[in-house]
């Protein structure tokens, strides 16, 4: 008779864990789709500088796509890029020509919510310097 109230114990233990975990997947599932329901991409999302200029200067194409056609907005990071809202819901990108030294995030927010839908970010990359090959010989070297 000892023997039997550990095993409901037991029991009970696997029942609790069992609960949880049937509780907390419907939340998990629900944190996928969200992320899934708008996606934004930049073209291209690096730009790299050269050894005369310390800025970036590039035409960049900003697509997005949603589950539901809304109205949507983009805010940046950068004060000069001014935020950029969509008329018409069928508009699925933008272009920006942008001349910087800072990386970038792009955020994609919808227009009637003020809510964030997705974000990127524009990477600027510094050229290193071409390193020049020295060449050490000692003066009494036969080779």
């Amino acid at each position: 008779m000892r023997y039997l109230p550990a095993v409901n114990s037991r029991m009970y233990k696997y029942l609790v864990v069992g609960i949880f975990v049937l509780l907390s997947s419907p939340f998990n599932l629900k944190a996928d789709t969200l992320e899934q329901e708008a996606q934004l991409n930049a073209a291209p999302n690096f730009c790299l500088t050269d050894d005369q200029f310390n800025y970036c200067e590039i035409d960049l194409l900003l697509t997005w796509s949603l589950v539901n056609e809304e109205l949507v907005c983009i805010i940046s990071d950068y004060q000069t890029i001014p935020r950029w809202c969509s008329d018409d819901p069928s508009v699925k990108s933008v272009n920006l020509t942008i001349k910087t030294d800072k990386d970038i995030q792009f955020v994609l927010v919808s227009k009637t919510t003020n809510l964030t839908l997705a974000g990127v970010k524009l990477k600027i990359n510094k050229a290193s310097k071409q390193q020049v090959r020295r060449r050490y010989r000692n003066p009494w070297s036969l080779f």
